[in-house]
């Protein structure tokens, strides 16, 4: 990853900060003094995002420390375990608003929120929406983890917060119990959001990879270097937002040293170019007849 590219990851991770913080203040303060249950509960939620921001910052800074003597590989993998932290965190406030909600739920008199508390539910939605488009496109172009806990986050907040809109209108026709359901929803929905983030962590954290993406980087590799014969094995790595391959290709017999060397020049060129791959590591071996193919 480049340093422009860096940059990127870390103003997308700043704007997201700064709208959860922004959020947070509004939604907690409006929420208390307007006195809606389901407003306190997407402030809580923003509350954890603000933190959580701040530790995927603090991981990203971390991950850029150069490789050392104990590090080969560098300290990419620390944009991963912040990531895992902020979905242990997310998990834990989720479980909390959701305890919380489900006693409120089955109280016998409940409070009427002001309808003015829907204003700040639905401008919430369209800053979230905003920043949401803007880190889903930023973490496919960068392949950052990071980034995409943080637009799925993102996503998940705006539609908790249309649902607050939505739920506070609806409870000035005497459903007023319906403010302290979506409540309880926005804890289910923080509960997923954890999960989520939780399950790709340790995915990448156990070098597990997605076979679709290896499959169509070797697919790739054969149509565009015209002297591998085949593949014989591709496995892959992700290091925070960056990729990590290993290839072992079959090539003529007869060529040269120098010429096999070319050709694995050319696969990095390629990956690099179509792909953003910048760490690739190719095995060459002679093609003999007959041979099971991989790929």
């Amino acid at each position: 990853m480049s340093e422009q590219q860096r940059n990127q990851t870390k103003r997308g991770a700043l704007l997201s900060f700064a709208a959860y913080l922004l959020l947070t203040v509004a939604k907690l303060v409006i929420g208390y003094w307007l006195n809606s249950r389901a407003v306190l509960a997407d402030g809580i939620n923003n509350l954890t995002d603000t933190g959580n921001m701040l530790i995927l910052l603090i991981g990203m800074f971390v991950a850029e420390k150069p490789a050392d003597d104990d590090h080969r590989y560098g300290h990419w993998k620390a944009e991963t375990i912040s990531a895992l932290i902020v979905s242990l965190l997310i998990l834990l406030i989720g479980g909390n608003v959701l305890l919380s909600s489900g006693r409120d739920l089955f109280q016998t008199t409940h409070t009427v929120p002001a309808t003015e508390a829907s204003w700040i539910g639905g401008l919430s939605a369209i800053i979230m929406l905003i920043v949401y488009f803007h880190n889903a496109k930023l973490s496919k172009k960068l392949h950052s983890i990071a980034l995409q806990a943080s637009a799925h986050d993102n996503f998940s907040d705006a539609l908790t917060s249309l649902g607050t809109t939505l739920t506070v209108i609806l409870a000035q026709f005497q459903l007023p119990w319906l403010d302290t359901l979506t409540a309880l929803l926005i804890g289910l929905v923080i509960l997923k959001s954890g999960f989520d983030i939780f399950k790709e962590s340790v995915f990448s954290l156990t070098d597990g990879f997605d076979q679709g993406k290896l499959d169509h980087y070797a697919l790739g590799i054969m149509n565009h270097v015209p002297r591998v014969r085949m593949i014989r094995a591709i496995r892959g790595r992700q290091y925070g937002a960056h990729i990590y391959l290993d290839i072992t290709i079959l090539v003529d017999g007869s060529l040269s040293v120098d010429e096999g060397h070319a050709i694995t020049e050319d696969i990095e060129r390629y990956l690099q170019r179509a792909f953003g791959i910048d760490a690739v590591d190719v095995h060459v071996e002679p093609f003999r007849e007959p041979y099971n193919q991989d790929y």
